[in-house]
């Protein structure tokens, strides 16, 4: 009974220094990575993040950080029950780039910090010692000037104005000069357009984030109103339907009973073809812009949105109601 006091003493200190040193998972990429990349850079690919005893893998598609990435999965828990955390890699078109660590002790904000070496001092005496020896080791150096050669002249013909052409005699081509054509390598060339889709990318994924925002407010105008639309939709359809009912005309167009219900009839069904246009054309726009949110490929986009336009259109054509006609009247 005299000890139990002291084991108490020690489980709770050892508890403590448990809980000192244990770190969450997010502490640990956070730590990797830094704060600025953790929380503000937005991968394109497979995101691994690679522990000791376990490997989470995301997919990022340009508008969430590493951050959000993380702790976006369903049932994902941040305790620490993976151990350190070894590499964090991008896989992206095949190609698997790992992504370095944090420089310790600096801020980088994601650049990596190349650090010079400092120079070493030297004794004054030394100095002009090695300076003695260089200028006795350096020979004289005798420049042999290459004769003077004249040099291309252009052409005065209009057609051909310049007139450095290497089949012509006494004239040649010096690379890089002004009748030379350069052309990049290709590895060059593959790795500026590398830069220019990653870039492209970038602006993509901006101009979603800009306009993402203002069509969800569009969207919810529009849910705010569109009960009273459907309510004055349904009047001009009853309106329509009904004196479709108790007028006709013939093929070419001409009344043969209820003229001034024609009127009526017009009048309402064109009413009820608005109003529909522009709920059917909202819910277009939306199904498409869900669409391309959704990153589908294009041969399935197609397979989804013009279906879609069919189905939009057989609703309309139910929807606004025709007049009957007679085929016994010309």
């Amino acid at each position: 009974m005299k000890l139990f006091p002291l084991l108490c003493c020690l489980a709770f200190v050892l508890g403590g220094f448990s809980n000192v040193y244990a770190q969450a998972k997010s502490v640990r990429v956070e730590t990797y990575l830094g704060s600025f990349r953790y929380e503000n850079d937005k991968p394109v690919g497979t995101v691994k993040f690679i522990f000791q005893r376990a490997v989470f893998t995301r997919e990022g598609n340009g508008r969430k950080s590493y951050k959000q990435l993380l702790s976006g999965q369903r049932g994902y828990s941040n305790n620490d029950n993976a151990g350190d955390l070894l590499a964090v890699q991008v896989v992206h078109k095949g190609e698997t780039m790992a992504i370095y660590p944090e420089p310790k002790g600096k801020k980088s904000n994601g650049r990596p910090i190349v650090q010079e070496p400092e120079p070493t001092p030297t004794a004054p005496s030394e100095l002009v010692k090695s300076k003695r020896n260089e200028a006795r080791a350096v020979p004289a150096q005798i420049v042999n000037e290459p004769p003077e050669t004249s040099a291309p002249v252009a052409s005065t013909d209009p057609v051909r104005p310049r007139a450095l052409f290497p089949n012509e005699p006494n004239q040649s081509v010096q690379p890089g000069g002004k009748g030379s054509i350069s052309l990049p390598d290709s590895a060059t060339l593959v790795q500026n357009l590398e830069g220019a889709k990653q870039t492209m990318t970038g602006w993509k994924a901006r101009l979603w984030q800009s306009a993402q925002p203002i069509w969800e407010f569009v969207m919810w105008t529009f849910n705010s109103i569109i009960v009273l639309l459907i309510c004055f939709a349904g009047l001009c359809r009853y309106i329509a339907k009904t004196a479709a009912a108790e007028s006709k005309i013939s093929p070419k167009g001409r009344v043969i009973t209820g003229r001034w219900i024609i009127g009526a009839h017009q009048n309402a069904s064109g009413m009820l073809l608005i109003i529909t246009w522009v709920i059917a054309i909202f819910f277009l726009i939306d199904i498409f812009m869900w669409l391309i949110y959704l990153d589908l490929p294009i041969w399935l986009l197609f397979l989804i949105w013009f279906p879609t336009l069919w189905l939009a259109e057989k609703i309309t054509g139910w929807i606004v109601p025709n007049l009957r006609g007679d085929d016994n009247y010309a």
